[in-house]
Order: C-alpha cells, then sequence, then structure tokens
C-alpha cells in the first residue's frame, strides 16, 4: 500500500512517529533530566573518592594531583603542622616570640617547597596501610569506619578511621573547574 507521495505506507508511518515530542510530554521529559542530572551529581563526589582510591593503591600521582587544589591545601597543611608544633596562633594584640615566627615561617617554606605529589602519595599510602588483623574487611567494617557527606552544595567530607579508638582522618573537598578537588585534611593529633 502506497500513500499519495509514492512512499511505501510502513515507512510514512515510521515517519511521523520520528518527530519531536508533543509539548504535554515536555515537562516529564525535563523532569526526568533533571532528576539524572542531580543524581549524577550526587554519586559524583564518592565517584572521585574512588578514584583517589584506585590512584592511591596504583600509585598513580597524575591522578592524584588532578584531584588536588594545591593552594587550598598547601594553606591547609600549613595551618595544621603550625598548630600542631607551636600551638594556637597568637592574640591579635600580642606579638609571636621570634622562635615561634621563626618556626612558622620554616614550615610554611617547607610546605611550599616539598609539597609534591610523590609525597603525598607516601604520606596516604603511610595513613591507610597500617596493619590489619583480618585481611579481608567486610562491608560492614567498612561502614563503621567511613563516613561521607555533603556539607554545602559545593563541599563535601569524608573522613576515615585509620586506626581502632582514634578520631578519624577527615578529607575536605570542593567542587570546582567540574570535579571534586582535595582542599584539605584534618589530621587526628596524638593525644
Amino acid at each position: 500500500m502506497r500513500d499519495p507521495a509514492g512512499v511505501p505506507y510502513e515507512a510514512a508511518a515510521f515517519s511521523e512517529r520520528l518527530t519531536w515530542p508533543s509539548f504535554k510530554r515536555m515537562p516529564h521529559i525535563m523532569g526526568a533530566l533533571f532528576v539524572a542530572l542531580a543524581c549524577i551529581y550526587a554519586l559524583s563526589p564518592y565517584l572521585a573518592l574512588w578514584s583517589l582510591s584506585s590512584a592511591l593503591r596504583s600509585h598513580d600521582t597524575i591522578t592524584l594531583s588532578q584531584h588536588i587544589d594545591w593552594s587550598a591545601l598547601s594553606t591547609n597543611l600549613k595551618a595544621e603542622a603550625i598548630d600542631a608544633l607551636i600551638g594556637p596562633p597568637p592574640a591579635a594584640d600580642d606579638l609571636p616570640d621570634f622562635g615561634s615566627s621563626f618556626a612558622s615561617n620554616a614550615v610554611s617554606h617547607a610546605i611550599d617547597t616539598r609539597l609534591t605529589p610523590e609525597l603525598l602519595m607516601t604520606m596516604a599510602s603511610q595513613m591507610v596501610d597500617t596493619p590489619r588483623t583480618a585481611p579481608d574487611s567486610s562491608l560492614r567494617q567498612l561502614y563503621a569506619r567511613l563516613s561521607a557527606h555533603f556539607v554545602s552544595p559545593l563541599r563535601f567530607e569524608a573522613g576515615l578511621v585509620t586506626a581502632p579508638g582514634q578520631r578519624p582522618t577527615i578529607v575536605h573537598m570542593k567542587f570546582e573547574q567540574w570535579r571534586w578537588k582535595i582542599t584539605g585534611f584534618d589530621i587526628p593529633k596524638a593525644i
């Protein structure tokens, strides 16, 4: 059977089905697209953590360095190191003594010149590779040691307890330049 234009009927019916969706279905399509994008965004920091974990296991410094905001991380590590070495900063009206000023400048310079992906890889490997009693850790044990959540729409925190009875090491991440980047660590202090 042929239509008046001479095209077989089956082909003419098929071409009618290839039209754009009607305006009645457009809100449903847009809603489904929004839900899909929201789910992808909600899963993206977990995928970034998985990528970082595989980079640590395979000692891939290129992947590791792509997921780090170096200026924010160096600022965070300087504050952590100076706080651990000297203590909290002096009050606004107090002048720091020469020793603490010299130590803070030395720590800042050391972090600025020595912080590399290789050093960070070594440091992270030492923190994570603690001796375990059981080589196979179950999903329940991992769930008890790991906590991860959004702090704000563009910030994410993941905490990992590396030793029993110890506070977790917290990794701060920020969504910038279309990917999640590490901006800082909260390393538990020895008691």
